[in-house]
């Protein structure tokens, strides 16, 4: 079989992979990306049948596309009247989450580094780049998820609202701290001044270009062309941004968020026409981004290899995250109207994904000394972190709705009932929710 031919089948077979893990996760609850890793960790480390010196080649246009895809697919789904309802929770689990993951991975490590494993050249400002990239959960993974489990809408919305947020805080840290160890400048108020005009330049065209867009959507809504030319815009502006020294990722942000929220905007502005993403838009993206997406979890597990030391660094790491994650949902629900059982669940949403792996590619992309194998930890991370999460989020999802089978579908932290008179306001979800909890379950009371 020639290679064009096996080339072509290994397309073919990860695709497939890719809908038959999404199949079998909507039954079982086990993530579709554990396959897809499953499959890279085959092609790559184990068969040799792909070299890493290739996909290394192929890297950096492949995570420059990937992370506009992941920006744009995630801020396009963060609505403005949803962020009302979960800003204050979900904006504060977000922000703890990141901080606390990065104040905890940035020391262990410095002591990698002090105890040989990685590299001894590194500084503080390495060890804190490897916790901003690993700082906060993954959209790609999370919002699938949620939605396949049709959790109540008060948890979805916060956790939606989280990982959506820590994409954006470890993009935005991340380029950051790459473009001050990139300069090498010691002066502090020159790297804010430059840090604020990336932000600034960044933010205002990004702007600039999500307001111009509401006009051109109202006139594309059934193009056929109007996919092509959103992606097209997105990958120019994001060249663009970048040449002028700003903050390419928040910008596409800004533009994903306009987009998004174009019938609320547009109505706003006092549009006569409200501008909209039509279905035919949103039905292809969803297309790419699960494309994209399928490629690059099968790339993460071929990138996968020796030294196996950073490896089981990087697997540590993943642990290390898991345990970030009880105070950071602990104090970030504190007195939270919850249903019971509800933060179990969001101790086990920590899978790293798609912007963790673009991020780690990038310090050595930019020169950056020491970092050539920083992929290895970071890959080695997402991986475990997505095996716990694929261990733990069926387990706690059951005891929620076995707690909900069992009538101790209270409010956490509080005791007064829903607005419809039910115990905990969203009977509807909950109910079915009940219905996949067996009547011996064991009710877990978080």
């Amino acid at each position: 079989m020639g290679s064009v031919s096996i080339f072509l089948l290994t397309i073919a077979g990860i695709f497939l992979i890719g809908i038959i893990g999404e199949l079998v996760f909507a039954r079982t609850g086990l993530p579709d990306v554990i396959w897809l890793l499953a499959v890279g960790l085959v092609l790559g480390p184990i068969t040799g049948a792909i070299k890493r010196s290739s996909l290394l080649e192929i890297a950096p246009y492949f995570g420059a596309l990937t992370l506009v895809v992941v920006l744009f697919d995630g801020g396009s789904k963060l609505q403005l009247h949803e962020l009302r309802k979960a800003a204050a929770r979900g904006g504060v689990l977000a922000l703890l989450s990141f901080v606390i993951s990065v104040g905890l991975v940035t020391p262990i490590a410095m002591l990698g580094s002090w105890a040989g494993i990685l590299p001894q050249q590194w500084t503080w400002m390495h060890a804190l780049t490897l916790g901003t990239i690993l700082g906060g959960p993954s959209s790609v993974v999370i919002m699938p998820a949620l939605r396949n489990a049709k959790l109540p809408s008060q948890i979805s919305n916060i956790a939606n609202l989280e990982s959506s947020l820590t994409d954006v805080l470890c993009v935005v840290s991340t380029v950051a701290l790459v473009r001050i160890m990139k300069s090498g400048s010691t002066d502090v108020e020159a790297t804010f001044a430059a840090l604020g005009k990336s932000f600034g330049v960044g933010l205002g065209v990004g702007l600039a270009v999500g307001l111009i867009s509401l006009w051109v959507l109202r006139r594309l809504q059934s193009s056929t062309y109007a996919y092509p030319l959103v992606l097209g815009t997105l990958l120019v502006v994001y060249v663009l941004i970048d040449e002028l020294g700003g903050s390419a990722a928040l910008g596409i942000l800004a533009i994903a968020i306009c987009v998004g929220n174009a019938p609320s905007i547009s109505k706003a502005m006092g549009l006569n026409q409200q501008a909209m993403l039509g279905q035919g838009v949103s039905g292809v993206h969803d297309q790419i981004a699960f494309i994209i997406k399928s490629f690059f979890f099968t790339f993460i597990g071929a990138m996968l290899g020796p030294p196996w030391g950073l490896l089981a660094f990087g697997a540590g790491i993943g642990v290390v995250l898991l345990v970030a994650r009880v105070p950071s949902v602990a104090v970030g629900m504190l007195g939270a109207k919850l249903p019971q059982g509800s933060k179990g669940v969001l101790r086990v949403l920590l899978p790293r994904g798609m912007a963790a792996g673009v991020l780690a590619m990038l310090p050595a992309q930019e020169g950056i000394p020491g970092m050539h194998n920083l992929p290895v930890v970071v890959f080695a991370a997402v991986v475990s972190t997505v095996v716990l999460f694929a261990i733990g989020f069926p387990t706690t999802k059951k005891r929620l709705a076995a707690a909900v089978a069992n009538g101790e579908a209270g409010i956490e932290g509080d005791s007064s009932g829903g607005s419809d008179g039910s115990p905990n306001g969203s009977t509807g979800t909950l109910d079915q929710l009940a219905d996949h909890a067996s009547a011996d379950d064991t009710v877990v009371d978080v």
